[in-house]
């Protein structure tokens, strides 16, 4: 079983997994060839990969069809591109899986892409953004994409040592959408810059107890797009995280409280 983020190392802020942020918000979003779709309702996401984000993968989910460029070449046509839904008879209806595989950019070779859609009224653990999204769609999709990536020197629990990352269908900005155009796809971030950020959005109360979680990953554009790592073999175990937290002042005119708290529980 893997383990997934909760209080994680700060010491990352300062030894990311790359020299800098690059502006996704600038990378054009658009397709050269698509192919002839079965149904009206396509949705299309961009992964982008490296600290750069030179490679650039689009995906077209088309029923119970994926189409993946796998060479980067904007031309969603080619051969080897066109991959069909694994079959579970377990699964609930509109429920697909897809297994890519291997993606190459660069001289860096990332495995086991792998991509789920499920119906987004079937989370139990659903909250408020879930639901704000179900009221307005509520046919909307739950999805997850995940890939072992080749990210030297940093070692992890994937294939051959690669870290583990995944874009969970939530987190702090929202819940993750694939979009019905490819100029407002989402756009996620493999081997991207590492941040510790929220994993999801908290509300905290006077009075009462709540736990507030953590993660680290390469953020992406676009709600719900966040890459998150499988720390196992790449945090030290013995690094815990410091959350500061401003309280508002009890009287009017003094300053505000801030308290440290240093966060020991991995789940």
């Amino acid at each position: 079983m893997r383990s997934w983020p909760c209080s994680l190392c700060v010491v990352l802020a300062a030894a990311s997994a790359s020299a800098g942020q690059v502006d996704l918000r600038r990378i054009p979003r658009s397709i050269e060839r698509q192919p002839e779709y079965r149904t009206k309702q396509v949705r299309y996401a961009l992964l982008v990969f490296g600290a750069e984000a030179r490679t650039r993968v689009w995906l077209a989910i088309d029923g119970d069809t994926l189409y993946v460029d796998r060479n980067g070449n904007g031309d969603l046509t080619d051969t080897g591109e066109r991959i069909a839904a694994e079959k579970n008879d377990a699964a609930e209806k509109d429920t697909y899986s897809f297994r890519v595989g291997e993606i190459r950019a660069g001289n860096r070779l990332h495995k086991d892409l792998y991509i789920s859609v499920s119906p987004l009224s079937q989370l139990k653990d659903r909250g408020a953004a879930v639901e704000d999204i179900l009221k307005k769609h509520p046919d909307a999709s739950a999805y997850y994409v995940s890939c072992d990536v080749d990210m030297p020197p940093w070692r992890g629990g994937g294939i051959d040592g690669r870290v583990h990352q995944l874009a969970f269908y939530l987190d702090a900005e929202g819940v993750l959408q694939f979009a019905d155009r490819p100029e407002q796809a989402p756009i996620i971030h493999f081997g991207g810059p590492w941040h510790i950020a929220l994993f999801g959005r908290y509300r905290l109360t006077r009075g009462r107890s709540g736990d507030l979680v953590l993660g680290v990953g390469s953020p992406g554009f676009g709600p719900g797009t966040t890459t998150w790592i499988n720390y196992e073999g790449v945090i030290p175990t013995t690094k815990y995280p410091v959350a500061e937290i401003t309280f508002p002042a009890a009287r009017a005119g003094e300053p505000p409280l801030r308290q440290s708290f240093e966060l020991k529980q991995r789940c």
